[in-house]
């Protein structure tokens, strides 16, 4: 293969990298090519990508030394959307995707439906982003990368799934504390509307929360226990129970008005206003939703002995 096209202006550590390795990256490529025949990305575009890669990579030599080219082949060969490539792939890490799936057996999706999900995260573009499988970037083996991966994405779907549960489990005025829109929001949102979104980002805001922050809050807010008590219960200073509260309660305002933001693109005075109508009305709408038992255990909806991907 011919390289110099593709490292013109690439900086001297990658060119010496690929210069030192390139022998061993063509017979590698020969090798994949035999694994995965029918692959059309062309060694061109492989190659581009390694290059483009690579500049990623503060020690492009030790990057090299990690390569997984059968594996790079194998996801820039997704990436093109070719069903040939989405099968082989399903057929080389079909274990590792059950494994990571059986993780999420407590969903209400089944089992086919969240490999579907996978499919989707992995192989179809969204606009203006190419398909996840085109991050992986041949350093280290594509299994690794696939269960971090998927994992990350299930717990997505977990946590979408739950936050629909809980925003259910809110009335319309639990959190909108406001009777009517404000003029500034004449014409553009009914009051229906705005509540609908102000209950969305709030139900998305608790599943953000870490699993000692929803168990604090809620002691505090459904068990009605002092922050003496709750110290107590887990051998820990009430000052340290204090802090916790506290920024679990700032967590979830934040992480409220971020999702109020990208709902209703809103300016900062005008999201200012609802948030602090919701706060002011927030004891309620915690003591409805962390009474649910399925907040109690913070998995995500992962089953917890699954262990680490």
């Amino acid at each position: 293969m011919d390289w110099e096209p593709l490292l013109e202006g690439a900086p001297p550590a990658i060119r010496a990298a690929v210069a030192a390795e390139g022998a061993r990256i063509t017979r590698e490529l020969a090798a994949a090519r035999a694994r995965w025949p029918e692959a059309s990305v062309a060694d061109e575009a492989i190659a581009r990508a390694l290059v483009a890669q690579l500049a990623t990579q503060r020690d492009p030599a030790a990057a090299l030394a990690r390569l997984r080219l059968d594996d790079l082949v194998l996801a820039r060969w997704c990436a093109t959307g070719d069903t040939r490539a989405i099968a082989a792939f399903e057929r080389a890490h079909r274990a590792d995707l059950d494994a990571v799936v059986g993780r999420f057996r407590r969903l209400a999706a089944t089992g086919d439906e969240l490999h579907q999900a996978l499919r989707i995260k992995l192989f179809v573009g969204e606009p203006g982003r190419t398909p996840r499988i085109a991050d992986y970037s041949g350093f280290g083996f594509l299994q690794n990368w696939l269960r971090v991966t998927a994992l990350r994405a299930l717990v997505d779907i977990a946590r979408g799934e739950r936050a629909r549960k809980l925003e259910e489990l809110l009335a319309d005025d639990d959190l909108l504390g406001i009777a009517a829109p404000g003029a500034d929001l004449v014409g553009r949102y009914t009051r229906a509307e705005l509540a609908h979104a102000v209950k969305r980002a709030f139900a998305t805001a608790v599943t953000t929360l870490a699993a000692r922050q929803r168990n604090f809050l809620r002691h505090a807010h459904v068990d009605h226990l002092t922050l003496d008590q709750i110290a107590a219960l887990y051998g820990i200073h009430r000052a340290t129970v204090a802090r916790t509260l506290a920024e679990a309660r700032a967590g979830l305002i934040a992480a409220t008005r971020r999702e109020l933001g990208d709902a209703l693109k809103l300016a900062d005075d005008e999201l200012d206003s609802m948030v602090r109508a919701a706060d002011s009305r927030i004891d309620l709408s915690l003591s409805r939703v962390l009474a649910q038992p399925e907040l109690a255990d913070g998995s995500d909806g992962a089953d917890a002995g699954g262990g680490r991907a």
